[in-house]
């Protein structure tokens, strides 16, 4: 059976060998069949293109062609071969055809089939069109056409060349297309766009009529202005299209654009122009017309009622009002026809805006037929151009259209329905001939009361004229509108005068008024019904209620003038009132009713008072003012005030007047009492003689009593001692109107401070006369004040005005220091008529005397020195302010008070209990300020002139003010009263000084503004309050923070030290000018680099107490690194001030010098400092200074610049605070004295990003881009800073592109902006995230550009958004940048559009993503045609697939292979080793328009499918020809390094730590020498996903070795413990799978190999112990396991 079993298989083996033998020869027999029969099809047409190319290689730069520094090192010139490289030669002769069947341009024979094929089928046209024009029979439509008389080549004539003519145009506000044999239904207007689509016109035959062809428009079409549009193809400008009045188009192409296109080929494209439907074009009768096109016909169909529908008419309005005094305001409308004229025109006429204030004049509600005539003010038209007679139009008044309903043109009332004023009229015109011109005057009257012209409202009277027409079933058509706008316009001029007052034989003032009022020629209409008014009482502007009774009008001096200076009173009425009463009465009885107030004047009914333009009118009227109005005020000067305004029934104000004026009048005749005094007492004694024949009389508190007879009779003389003042009063000068003899007169002094000597002398007048009526005196001698009534001294009933003559004299000189002593005399009533008035307080006068005494006390205050707080003080926290009271004088009275008070602005506050008093002494200690430092020291050296504070003062203390003890209870106290318990005397050199101290309720924290502490010094002298306290001046303190040292920010600026060939430094830019101002001559600019900058400056010595040598230290921020320190500035007493050599600092530290100009321009400055080796700290030694106390002259700044080194900043747009700290050290640096702080808050961008649409990062497109491409620019540190700090690391660009973009792989370009020469970058990109990595170098300005498509369908209404994101690698999205557009849409025809070909080509991109330059050569692709069928792309049957292989990473299918509106199917069959073949099938079609200008059902069905796929990788729609590509990536297999970690002894947490890795790969076992290339993995915290880093391909087939890179980036042993991120780890190394699926240890691997680096923590890990543990039970199970293996194998064998 065994041997039977073999040679059955031998046999069927020969056979199969046999019969696959023959196979062969039949499949080789096939093959020469398709070959032949192939070769045969190609040669067919008998043409033959012969391409004698130049000698020059094609050649174009990459990266292999330059050397690591950029040097072109490829010996080659780039060139791209052109057109003129290669020269065709076409023979029709070697074609072997017959002459009859020449094919044309399109490639069909003459009949128009394609060659070879019996099929109606579209043919295919190559692109470019390389088959030749050939010349058509006179008679056909060929593609070339012999010029006619004017040489142009008339598209019109080869109707076989224009595949389609489409009309568009609106309707209901769309628009509607339509082409042959359609339709088009009354339109919205007559405007349309007419495309036009072209094919196959030779590019011979138009360079031979000057690149141009012309379409004439049909006949029907008019353009009425020359237009001239570019045409463009991919957004280039590749011609012009202009169309003129004459309706001929002409398509010119540019010379540069058909030289680039082989003469023998083709174009098609479209064109459109917009033009206007002549209206006459159309059939009178139906309103249809038929528009012939070399298409077809297209039928246009606007109506029976086309002429009202589509037919022209325009409108003017306008207004004026001829006669100003009159009320009619005239207009008119003017209409006028177009060129075809217009039918059933209505005119709706209506008020739109104030229409209250007028009414229609002339116009009824009955339809009537206008006049062609005026007649006083009815409405009329007429006629212009018309040739023939027309019907008068007719006119009627209705209401106003309901706009509710729809209504436009208002119904004819026909029945007794009333017009709601003003109502709108119709204007109706039967018919208008061309051009013919009708105009409608008519008028409006202005109303007199119903409505009120409002004049500051500046109203306008809007009027508007719309026009309609009316057309078939009444339906109404808008023609437009014209408005007129009359606004009704008053100038005008007020006035009101008063005459000076006189006065009736009663003593009452007469004052006569006028009132005048004017309107001026300037204004448009008159004033009705004018009213004038007048009034005492008027609300805001009135004469005083008092006086009300004792002023009155004169009722028959009133008159009324008109503008002819006629008197009209008799035709006036006046209206009268009073109080507040609005009711106006006419009659009104003066002595029952009291006086009026107020009064208005209009004329009787009848003969109202209508003011007319230029036009004016007065009232004079008189009023009555008693005497007894002063009273009534209790005053010397009354004003009498009056408003006059003005109104009217047809104008107003908001206030309902028109306007107003005013007037007051002043009276200022009395004088109740005067008192005056002599300038100065008298110099000696006064003898004052008192006459024997005048009566004398005696003044006590009892009253007055007269001096008996015998005493009177007797001469008396009364001795005034000098030094007394002399007072002088005079009463009652009214004009002798007044009785005062029962008046009581007062007359007062200051107890206290002054007396009366000897008598007061009283001397009565009569008014008018200059002899006394009698003399008589008062004793008053030391009295303090006296009262009488001139009743008293026997003076009664009479009008006397009288003076009084006194003295009085101080009391005691030595009581008083300076006092201002006040003297009032006043009387209580007066009496006239036999009314009295009483005065109160109201009526009396006053002197005011200073005197001066003896005594004096005065006291000052210093400010004295500030003593810092005690460290962990619990009282006096804030410190303390030492001041000094110092009190000078003859003594200090029991009860003087010293007020200490702080001022409440400048705060320091007061401690109580005695504790703000720090002692008191007396005796000469003047300068205690200047000779003591502290209070500690005064006070041992004056032990023995110490006072006790108890014993001479008692304190108290006042917390009243807010924020102090009684409103917070805080124990503050705002002021301190020192107030003497018995009278200490002073005099020379035993003055008296108050030790104060208070405390600052906060302290100074800006540096050079000083906190100011004021303190305040009062006496309140003995006997007084505080509000006669004295002031004694104040004494102020500045505190200063960082008097010693203090440190500011002078400014933060950006450098570019872009090498210059000019000279310069280069460019500083100011981010804050801090306190330098921006002034960037304070910069050393050469002593930097490129890059982000913080310059501070601390000065020292401000306040200017310090003396000798110091020492400043500098501690560098963290993230910063020292640029240079220099002395920058001396104060006027500090030029020697210079910095030293520090001897014994060591080897830590590097001396520094350089020399700079200062910023007093004091130049060769030298700065010698030192810098610590770790570059954190900075010392510099400053000497010698000196103690001069005056602010900033003693001091010296030192200017301290650092660049920001922190990536967060740099790379991560992180807005970081640096805070400089500096140190003041004693000379040997042994003791800090002080230490001050500033900060510098920095951020920075070193990555931008645009497009080539606009600069702005946040753009909204207002119209569609040309093409679907953008270009997009990222500029990265563009000052060429160095922005990495740490060896091995890399400066990477992270790239993300949205979702609506694809990469166009090979448009990157890279230049270095210092001289625009080429940068190397390697782009990566992974297709998946759609993120692009670009490392470029460092300390280099970087601008890189490439391009990205927009996925979005063009020329429709959908727009897209358009993202894309730019940042450092690692870092964060703050430090780059976002790009976006928003509605972003594209237009593939802007004017018209031109193809060249007719096929399209793709072209297949072979990219590597790990370095996007590197072009795949040798992938392979199988291209399959396909269709979509149930929603699903499947290969058609029958249909082989073409074979493709990329060459430079371009495969591009011949141009004949594809074609429009197809589904292609690109499968990637093999790729190049090493890369990782794409197994993704990706779909495509170039999708291209129907001849009615959309896609076909097919083509929409996979555009549809598309966008439901949502996979831009997978399925794509190429809208034109430059889209038509596919870009493939095949990723390196490269060596994979995956991550792992350990973290605990059993291995159970594998949870990943935060940090970067890095790994390097290497060609050696060792690790030794630089790694071959670096590459990282970063984790954050809370990651726990696996991550991988891949290195490149390197040698294939060669082994590399994988090293984890320490913190030294050296590389790690296995097993070895090392220093990762700062922890401690041992690193294992495992490659992944091998042939037994694997992992083995070891860090080698090739090519496709990943190697797991796995990181034990250290600290984690328990040692190992000396026990065996479960080694004998792991050797015991090995060897069951090799028994049983053994005895199955036994077993097996005797099988």
């Amino acid at each position: 059976m065994q041997r039977n079993w073999r040679t059955e298989y031998f046999k069927n083996l020969i056979k199969d060998k046999t019969r696959t033998k023959r196979w062969r020869k039949v499949l080789l027999c096939l093959s020469c069949v398709v070959v032949f029969w192939t070769v045969y099809a190609l040669i067919l047409p008998a043409i033959t293109l012969e391409s004698k190319k130049c000698n020059i290689e094609e050649h174009t730069h990459s990266a292999e062609c330059y050397s690591e520094s950029q040097e072109l090192i490829c010996g080659k010139e780039e060139h791209v071969h052109t057109a003129e490289c290669t020269s065709i030669n076409n023979d029709l002769s070697d074609s072997g055809e017959d002459a009859g069947t020449v094919p044309d341009a399109s490639g069909n024979d003459a009949n128009g089939n394609e060659e070879g094929k019996n099929t109606s089928e579209e043919p295919v046209i190559p692109e470019e069109s390389v088959v030749p024009a050939e010349p058509e029979p006179s008679g056909g439509t060929g593609t070339t056409e012999t010029p006619g008389e004017t040489g142009e080549y008339v598209l019109n004539d080869y109707t076989d060349q224009i595949t389609s003519v489409t009309f568009t145009y609106k309707k209901d506000g769309k628009e509607v297309e339509v082409n042959k044999g359609e339709t088009i239904e009354n339109p919205d207007d007559l405007s349309m766009n007419i495309k036009v689509a072209f094919t196959s016109i030779p590019v011979a035959t138009l360079i031979e009529h000057n690149r141009e062809f012309v379409y004439n428009l049909p006949e029907e079409f008019q353009i009425k202005e020359t237009i001239t549009k570019n045409m463009t193809q991919d957004s280039n400008v590749i011609g012009k299209i202009t169309v003129d009045t004459n309706g001929k188009v002409v398509v010119a192409y540019n010379a540069e654009y058909l030289n680039k296109l082989d003469a023998n080929s083709t174009i098609s494209g479209n064109f459109f122009v917009t033009a206007e439907l002549k209206l006459n074009s159309v059939t009178a009768g139906n309103g249809q017309t038929t528009v012939k096109t070399p298409n077809g016909d297209i039928k246009i169909n606007l109506g029976t009622d086309y002429n009202e529908h589509y037919g022209t008419v325009a409108v003017t309005k306008q207004c004026s009002k001829e006669d100003k005094s009159g009320d009619y305001i005239k207009y008119t409308i003017t209409v006028t026809a177009g060129e075809d004229g217009i039918k059933n025109l209505y005119v709706v006429d209506q008020f739109t805006e104030n229409k209250n204030l007028v009414n229609y004049v002339g116009i009824g509600k009955a339809e009537q037929p206008l006049k062609s005539t005026e007649e006083q003010q009815n409405p009329y038209e007429t006629i212009t151009n018309n040739a023939g007679s027309s019907a008068a139009g007719t006119i009627y008044l209705t209401n106003e259209a309901d706009a509710t309903n729809g209504q436009k043109i208002p119904d004819l009332i026909k029945d007794s329905t009333t017009v709601t004023e003003p109502g709108s009229f119709v204007w109706n015109i039967a018919e208008m001939k061309a051009g013919e011109i009708r105009t409608l005057t008519y008028f409006v009257k202005l109303k007199d009361d119903s409505g009120i012209i409002k004049i500051e409202e500046n109203q306008s009277i809007k009027n508007k004229a719309q026009l309609y027409t009316k057309g078939a079933n009444d339906k109404i058509y808008t023609k437009g509108y014209s408005v007129g706008d009359f606004k009704p316009n008053i100038d005008y001029t007020m006035q009101k005068d008063a005459a000076t007052p006189t006065k009736d034989a009663e003593g009452n003032y007469i004052i006569a008024y006028t009132l005048r009022f004017s309107l001026n020629k300037a204004s448009n209409y008159p004033l009705k019904n004018f009213v004038f008014w007048d009034y005492l009482n008027y609300s805001g502007y009135t004469t005083h209620g008092d006086m009300h009774p004792y002023i009155s009008y004169v009722q028959d001096s009133f008159k009324v003038m008109n503008s002819k200076n006629e008197d009209i009173t008799k035709n006036m009425d006046i209206y009268w009132a009073k109080g507040n009463d609005r009711d106006y009465k006419k009659e009104w009885n003066f002595e029952t009713d009291g006086n009026p107030v107020r009064f208005k004047i209009m004329g009787k009914e009848g003969s109202p008072i209508n003011i007319n333009p230029g036009e004016t009118y007065s009232v004079t009227y008189q009023l009555k003012v008693q005497p007894e109005v002063y009273a009534a005020m209790k005053a010397n000067s009354v004003e009498i005030k009056n408003k006059y305004l003005a109104s009217c029934s047809n104008a107003c104000k908001s206030d309902g007047y028109i306007g107003n004026t005013e007037r007051t009048v002043t009276l200022n005749d009395y004088q109740w009492v005067q008192k005056t005094k002599d300038n100065e007492p008298t110099s000696e004694s006064v003898d004052i003689p008192i006459p024997s024949d005048q009566e004398k009389y005696q003044y006590t508190s009892e009253g007055i009593s007269k001096i008996s007879s015998e005493s009177s009779g007797t001469s008396e003389t009364v001795i005034v001692p000098a030094g007394s003042w002399k007072y002088t009063v005079i009463v009652n000068k009214t004009l002798g109107q007044w009785d005062l003899t029962d008046t009581t007169m007062t007359d007062t002094l200051s107890p206290e401070y002054m007396q009366y000597v000897g008598y007061v002398k009283i001397t009565a007048y009569e008014e008018g006369k200059e002899e006394p009526v009698g003399t008589k005196w008062l004793n008053i001698d030391g009295k303090s004040s006296f009262s009488l009534k001139p009743s008293q001294i026997d003076w009664t009933e009479n009008s006397y005005w009288y003076k009084f003559e006194y003295y009085a004299t101080p009391k005691d000189l030595s009581t008083i220091t300076k006092e201002n002593v006040t003297n009032t005399f006043k009387l209580d009533k007066a009496r006239r008529k036999g009314q009295d008035f009483a005065f109160g307080d109201a009526v009396k006068s006053s002197q005011t005397v200073t005197l001066t005494g003896s005594y004096n006390l005065n006291a000052q205050k210093k400010a004295w020195y500030y003593e810092k707080p005690e460290e962990n003080a619990t009282t006096w926290q804030n410190g303390q302010l030492y001041w000094i009271i110092e009190v000078k004088g003859s003594v200090i009275k029991e009860g003087t008070q010293i007020k200490d008070a702080v001022s409440w602005d400048k705060v320091s506050f007061i401690h109580n209990n005695g504790e703000s008093i720090v002692g008191v002494y007396q005796g000469n200690l003047d300068g205690i300020e200047t000779k003591y430092k502290n209070f500690a020291e005064f006070q041992s050296a004056n032990t023995s002139s110490k006072r006790e504070i108890n014993e001479l003062f008692e304190l108290s203390y006042n917390g009243n003010k807010q924020g102090f003890d009684n409103s917070d209870h805080n124990g503050r106290f705002n002021d301190m009263f020192i107030k003497a318990k018995k009278d200490i005397k002073l005099g020379e050199n035993q003055n008296l000084y108050i030790i104060v101290r208070t405390e600052p309720l906060d302290l100074p924290e800006a540096y050079r503004e000083p906190k100011r502490y004021e303190n305040r010094l009062y006496i309140i002298d003995s006997g007084k309050s505080e509000n006669d306290q004295r002031g004694m001046g104040s004494a102020e303190q500045s505190l200063y923070n960082g008097g010693d040292i203090l440190k500011e920010l002078g400014q933060t600026f950006e450098y570019d030290r872009t090498d210059r060939t000019d000279g310069t430094d280069g460019s500083v830019k100011v981010i804050e000018p801090g306190k330098d101002k921006g002034d960037t001559s304070r910069i050393c600019k050469d002593l930097l680099t490129s890059g982000v900058y913080a310059a501070w400056a601390f000065k020292v010595n401000y306040t200017g107490e310090l003396q000798g040598t110091y020492r400043v230290l500098e501690e560098i921020p963290d993230g910063m690194e020292l640029a240079y320190i220099r002395i920058k500035w001396h104060g006027d007493a500090a030029r020697n001030i210079v910095s030293k050599d520090i001897t014994e600092l060591g080897e830590g530290w590097k001396r520094e010098r350089n020399l700079t100009t200062t910023d007093r321009q004091e130049s060769n400055q030298e700065t010698i400092y030192y810098v610590n080796k770790n570059g954190k700290q900075a010392l510099i030694e400053l000497g010698e200074f000196t103690a001069g106390k005056i602010v900033d002259d003693y001091s010296v700044d030192v200017q301290v610049v650092c660049r920001v080194t922190d990536k967060n900043v740099l790379l991560g747009g992180e807005q970081k605070t640096f805070t400089n700290k500096v140190t003041l050290q004693n000379a040997d640096g042994t003791k800090n004295i002080s230490t001050a702080t500033a900060t510098a808050t920095i951020s920075d961008k070193n990555l931008t990003k645009k497009n080539n649409l606009t600069n702005e990062s946040n753009y909204t497109m207002s119209a569609p881009n040309t093409s679907q491409r953008l270009t997009y620019t990222i500029t990265a540190n563009a000052r060429g800073q160095q922005l990495l700090t740490g060896d091995g690391e890399k400066l990477t660009i992270v790239d993300k592109l949205g979702d609506n973009l694809s990469l166009v792989g090979d448009s990157f370009s890279a230049k270095n902006l210092k001289d625009n020469s080429a940068v190397r970058i390697t782009p990566k990109y992974n297709p998946e995230t759609k993120i692009i990595e670009i490392e470029i170098p460092d300390k280099t300005p970087v601008e890189i550009t490439y391009s990205a498509t927009v996925n979005v369908v063009p020329d429709t209404d959908k727009t897209v958004n358009v993202t894309n994101e730019v940042y450092w690698k690692s870092y964060s999205s703050d430090g780059g940048a976002t790009n976006t557009i928003k509605n972003y849409s594209y237009t593939l025809n802007a004017g018209g559009s031109t193809e060249s070909t007719a096929h399209p080509v793709l072209t297949i991109k072979k990219t590597d993503p790990d370095d996007v330059s590197n072009k795949l050569t040798g992938v392979k692709f199988n291209i399959y045609e396909c269709e979509l069928v149930d929603e699903s792309i499947l290969h058609k049957d029958g249909v082989d697939p073409l074979i493709g292989e990329s060459i430079d990473g371009v495969y591009t299918v011949p141009n004949t292979a594809l074609n429009y509106n197809t589904i292609y199917e690109v499968q990637e069959t093999e790729t190049v080793e090493g890369y990782i073949r794409d197994t993704t099938p990706h779909y495509i079609m170039c999708v291209k328009k129907e001849k009615n200008g959309k896609y076909s059902d097919t083509v929409q069905a996979y555009i549809d499918y598309c966008t439901n796929q949502n996979m831009l990788s997978k399925y794509k729609v190429a809208y034109d020809l430059q889209s038509f590509n596919l870009e493939i990536y095949n990723a390196q297999k490269g060596i994979i390094v995956k991550k792992a970690f350990k973290n605990n002894a059993a291995g159970t947490d594998s949870k990943p730590v935060s940090g970067i890795y890095w790994f390097g790969l290497y060609n050696n076992e060792g690790g030794t020498g630089a790694p071959l290339e670096t590459v990282s993995i970063e984790y954050s915290p809370g990651d726990t996903a696996e991550k991988t880093a891949k290195f490149k391909n390197q040698n294939i087939n060669q082994i590399y070795y994988v090293f984890e890179l320490d913190d030294n980036k050296q590389p790690i042993k296995a097993s070895h413990e090392a220093t990762i991120n700062n922890l401690q780890y041992t690193v294992e190394y495992s490659t992944e799978g091998n042939s037994n699926g694997e992992n083995t240890i070891g860090n080698a691997a090739q090519c496709g190999g990943t190697v797991i680096v796995t990181n034990q923590s250290q600290t984690k890990i328990l040692p190992s112990t000396g026990s065996c543990g479960t080694l004998l039970y792991r050797v015991a199970g090995t060897l069951m396991i090799f028994c049983a293996g053994l005895f199955m194998l036994i077993r097996y064998t005797k099988k």
